[in-house]
């Protein structure tokens, strides 16, 4: 069940590589808020004819207020908080800069992981910890070259760590939650929970849109960036449910690294569609390398590291 977990997790992570590379394209004349229009409610729709076509009615009774809580709360967190942040994020610094900033959400999830679920890492993973706070530190290098490159957008380095590092916080606290619904309820009931968390993170944005009058926000959304924020939804909904069912196969502490390799498919994607909008130099591979190499020593079990010691 494990190495299925972490294999769907690699999956998930190349889907969301390409998700964030096509949010890139939308957020570089749109705006964060026209994103998540699009992406939840989609997301919600996706959710919801999955669990309709995979779940009996017998299944949705199973899960308990408990779970639902708990899977509300990581799609609030999550969906909306997290991803409106992450918009902000790569609209200030692009994809592939986002992307190691963002490593920090294994520290968050890893850090939670050994507080509230009582999971464990060795001492291998601490220095795993270590390198991930690094890895954003070395992509702030990259500033320097933006000013030869011919860049098509306004590089905002400040801002995207600011944005960044709250998106981190809430990306890597939803896998807690996620975990904690699925201890009283169902591995089935995964893709479920996302669906739940989809629909409570679409009521509260409607409320703040609503609340704040920023519906002329949504409408003025130009309509070469929908194509965009479609396809962002679509993959975004294949990286969300594979990683759902994964968080039920196998632990926090294994799921959230395998994710972060993300970050690799966004430069590869990001050369590929957008390799004007985005910095690609050693840096960006230097701080990408230094984050993955901190996210696999987390992974590494403690009694094949207590073994090798042994030998």
């Amino acid at each position: 069940m494990i190495i299925l977990g972490s294999l769907l997790s690699f999956l998930s992570a190349a889907f969301f590589g390409f998700n964030a590379v096509m949010m890139r394209r939308g957020v570089l004349t749109g705006t964060a808020l026209q994103g998540l229009s699009f992406t939840l409610p989609l997301g919600a729709l996706f959710f919801g004819i999955t669990s309709l076509a995979l779940l009996t009615s017998e299944d949705i009774e199973a899960l308990d207020w408990t779970g639902a809580s708990y899977f509300i709360g990581a799609g609030i967190v999550h969906f909306l908080v997290g991803r409106y942040t992450n918009y902000k994020c790569t609209k200030a610094v692009g994809a592939n800069i986002g992307g190691p900033i963002q490593q920090f959400t294994v520290v968050v999830s890893v850090v939670l992981a050994i507080l509230v679920l009582g999971e464990s890492i060795n001492w291998l993973g601490w220095i795993g910890i270590i390198l991930l706070t690094m890895g954003p530190l070395a992509v702030a290098k990259e500033k320097k070259k933006s000013k030869v490159e011919k860049l098509e957008f306004e590089f905002k380095l400040l801002e995207g760590y600011a944005y960044g590092i709250t998106s981190s916080v809430c990306y890597g606290a939803s896998p807690v939650l996620i975990a904690l619904a699925l201890e009283v309820s169902t591995w089935q009931l995964a893709l479920y929970g996302a669906f739940l968390g989809h629909v409570a993170a679409s009521l509260v944005l409607l409320v703040i849109v609503l609340a704040f009058g920023l519906t002329s926000e949504i409408r003025a959304t130009d309509k070469k960036n929908i194509p965009f924020f479609i396809l962002s939804a679509v993959f975004v909904f294949l990286s969300q449910g594979l990683r759902y069912v994964a968080l039920a196969l196998a632990p926090v502490y294994i799921v959230s690294p395998m994710q972060r390799t993300s970050t690799i498919f966004r430069v590869i994607f990001s050369k590929i569609f957008n390799p004007t909008t985005e910095l690609f130099g050693i840096w960006i591979w230097i701080g990408i390398g230094v984050s993955l190499l901190g996210a696999v020593l987390l992974t590494i079990p403690g009694d094949i590291v207590t073994a090798i010691l042994g030998l």
